[in-house]
């Protein structure tokens, strides 16, 4: 953060979106009974602030898989949970599949610049 004088100082503000990864072309989506919502759609954030996306499904799930698409480039695969897995992926995410639940969370704590991105869930269906 910077100073620009008195007053507060200057906080840089950036939007992580997210959305359902419906361009997998595998048999992962509502052909097989497994219906896949995430949430929020669109997420703004600050410097330094902790976050969470959320991808809901119904349906049994074999594992959930969580991408990220930066802009202008093609999406890159984070990781892959299985059934009730915790997993922490680089410096600030951490993920959870709660197969009881029918959801996983995708955590950013301290959030930085490099983390605006399109975040993607996938739900391979059991």
């Amino acid at each position: 953060m910077e100073s620009t004088g008195p007053g507060p100082p200057q906080v840089s503000k950036f939007k992580l979106c997210c959305r359902i990864a419906g361009w997998i072309p595998l048999a992962w989506s509502k052909q097989d009974g497994v219906h896949q919502n995430l949430s929020p759609a669109a997420l703004s954030s600050s410097e330094g602030q902790n976050s969470s996306l959320t991808c809901s499904y119904s349906g049994t799930a074999r594992n959930v898989q969580w991408y990220r698409q930066a802009p202008g480039e093609s999406p890159t695969f984070l990781g892959i949970l299985y059934k009730d897995e915790h997993a922490t992926w680089g410096l600030n995410l951490r993920a959870e599949l709660h197969t009881t639940e029918k959801h996983s969370y995708l955590n950013i704590t301290k959030a930085q610049l490099q983390d605006a991105a399109t975040y993607l869930c996938a739900v391979e269906a059991q």
